[in-house]
């Protein structure tokens, strides 16, 4: 396949528009680098898929997916073997829990997603983690009933709390004149009393903090301090447990990590085909059929980068069966060469094509473009020069069952001597069993074209009368160049247009 394919087509524009439609960077970047499948099976496999997540978006099927961008953090944490904390803990949680959602839904909906159903299944595979996630972790916090030592200590510890409540409550109701406020404040983790400053020696206790003026201490009574170291020993008894139960649970986690990283290919899987899904239904697309005999067959076919100015384009090949294109200049063969191109590949990503039914594409092994304008002034080489680089390249590595797209073959020359060799590489590259679809202005090639019997000729559609291209394209035709017409229309002086009428006369 041509290195740079991607590019010369605009299929990955095509891509990073689907990619908008998924719900992580990861399954984005994933879908943006979606591999151009050559095997029958595999891209029928995934046409099948797509389709699926096509009628499922037709009959109002939603599916909510998770983030998978925050399981990177905990893969980095995992890796240099740190403990999760719990609310990292409750993201493994909620990403298996969003799984088996997603299993629910499409099992309800089977009899239109089988190939789906049959794809995820592997996400069910950790439901015991994902129960004792879920029943250990809530709220980002290891829940209270964890275990039955957490759930007795942290009873102790509201008990112990409120006994130092009320003892703080009974100094304060005891002796109002000496605070500041009723309203108690906690300093460097001990629970206080706004103390006035003038009675901070006159009760047994100890000083935790003061005021920026001076005027408030934060006092401890005796009393309460004992209560509150007893209030603290059980704070550590409950902080060790918690470790515990977070080491147990990473551990957990950490040993079927390979589990969960299957899980999240699966469903930044799903989520990429729910996007080529989405993609197809707004581009009104369908599901062509594929065909390994070069047989191809385009219905209403619209260019999804033109938006509303697309002209549908109709045009069925045979198999082995070339098209070579004429008609004016800004005509739109070019559009009709990137079109067929764009969706011989886009079927080969897994997207559907935004055609009619009966639109049939064949799976090539290999796709080549040349879209003649490859003047490259770093390296020095003429239009035609970089053109022949490209065709050297193409020739030497041509396989059979490959699809070549060549626009303005042999211009940047002699007419006459680009005409004789563009010629010699078309019957090459025929002789290669490829399916060739090109454009001209020569007539050489024109009448070569007309000649063979393998090759069908079309023209771009132009409007005498308005003077304008109608961007249809015109099978068993051949059309002019209309080069006056183009000069015409861009404002060349009309004395120089009359003189090129007389000349061609």
């Amino acid at each position: 396949m041509q290195k740079n394919i991607k590019q010369l087509t605009q299929l990955d524009q095509v891509l990073m528009t689907v990619a908008t439609y998924t719900h992580s960077a990861v399954a984005a970047d994933q879908l943006k680098a979606s591999p151009i499948m050559t095997d029958l099976a595999a891209v029928q496999a995934q046409l099948n898929l797509t389709n699926e997540a096509h009628q499922l978006l037709l009959n109002s099927v939603m599916l909510t997916f998770f983030n998978l961008d925050q399981l990177t953090a905990i893969q980095t944490k995992l890796d240099q073997g740190l403990l999760l904390n719990a609310a990292q803990l409750g993201l493994i949680g909620a990403f298996l829990t969003s799984g088996q959602r997603l299993m629910t839904t499409l099992r309800q909906h089977a009899a239109i997603a089988p190939n789906l159903v049959a794809l995820m299944s592997p996400v069910t595979g950790l439901s015991g983690l994902q129960q004792r996630l879920t029943a250990e972790i809530t709220h980002d916090q290891v829940a209270d009933q964890a275990t039955p030592e957490l759930a007795r200590v942290r009873q102790k510890i509201s008990q112990q709390r409120q006994q130092v409540q009320a003892a703080l409550t009974q100094f304060i109701q005891k002796h109002p004149q000496a605070v500041q406020s009723r309203r108690l404040i906690t300093r460097n983790d001990h629970v206080c009393i706004q103390l006035k400053s003038s009675y901070k020696t006159r009760f047994p206790g100890q000083i935790i903090d003061q005021s920026g003026t001076g005027s408030t201490v934060f006092f401890e009574p005796k009393m309460a301090s004992q209560r509150g170291q007893v209030l603290a020993g059980l704070i550590a008894e409950e902080s060790a447990e918690v470790y515990q139960i977070l080491a147990t649970l990473t551990g957990d986690v950490q040993q079927r990590w390979p589990q969960l990283l299957q899980n999240q290919q699966l469903m930044s899987q799903l989520d990429q085909i729910i996007a080529r899904g989405e993609y197809a239904l707004q581009t009104d697309s369908c599901q062509p059929k594929l065909n390994t005999n070069q047989h191809l067959n385009i219905r209403h076919g619209r260019h999804p980068l033109l938006g509303q100015k697309a002209v549908p384009l109709d045009v069925e090949l045979a198999s082995h069966q070339g098209l070579m294109i004429t008609g004016a200049n800004s005509g739109g063969k070019t559009v009709v060469l990137k079109t067929i191109a764009l969706f011989v590949l886009m079927v080969q990503v897994g997207l559907e094509v935004p055609a009619a039914a009966g639109t049939e594409i064949p799976v090539f092994a290999q796709v080549w473009l040349d879209i003649g304008d490859n003047q490259s002034l770093a390296a020095q080489l003429s239009t035609f020069a970089a053109e022949m680089t490209t065709l050297v390249t193409m020739t030497d590595a041509i396989q059979p069952n490959a699809l070549i797209l060549l626009d303005e073959i042999g211009s940047g020359t002699d007419p006459e001597e680009g005409s004789a060799l563009s010629i010699a590489i078309i019957e090459y590259l025929r002789a290669q069993q490829a399916t060739i679809v090109a454009t001209t202005h020569f007539s050489a090639i024109k009448s070569y074209a007309v000649s063979c019997p393998t090759f069908m000729t079309a023209t771009m559609a132009f409007d005498r009368q308005t003077l304008e291209p109608t961007y249809q394209l015109l099978l068993n035709q051949v059309g002019a160049s209309e080069a006056i017409w183009l000069a015409e229309r861009l404002g060349l002086a009309p004395e120089i247009l009359v003189a090129a009428r007389r000349r061609l006369n």
